[in-house]
């Protein structure tokens, strides 16, 4: 069985949250299965950065239900990070990207307590 890497991972919960949330969105979800099948064969992230800002963009999404929206959320900012990242830093796997994106957007979203 083939080893899923977490930006892989991170996209299909995006897709399968929006599926569940906002079906209406099929234009999204469609998008997201590109941007997983773009990843998987040839690792590129361009399609998925397309998505983020301007009017109507992945950003103008309405909140999804429950806890989905929090999840949704983050997800969404670990996968700009590392489609913003990939490419950029020479010489870094994808999987050690990956787990820098995860803890910056972990640090930006529970920022420290201060006295």
């Amino acid at each position: 069985m083939k080893q899923t890497d977490i930006y892989t991972e991170a996209l299909t919960c995006l897709r399968s949250i929006l599926l569940a949330d906002h079906p209406e969105f099929q234009n999204w979800i469609d998008w997201l299965e590109r941007d997983i099948e773009d990843w998987s064969q040839r690792r590129e992230v361009a399609h998925h950065l397309r998505a983020y800002g301007g009017m109507g963009s992945f950003n103008d999404l309405p909140s999804m239900r429950g806890n989905h929206n929090y999840i949704f959320d983050f997800l969404k900012s670990v996968c700009y990070a590392f489609g913003h990242l990939y490419g950029k830093r020479e010489g870094i796997s994808p999987e050690v990207l990956m787990e820098e994106c995860l803890h910056d957007v972990e640090q930006a979203a529970d920022p420290p307590i201060r006295d």
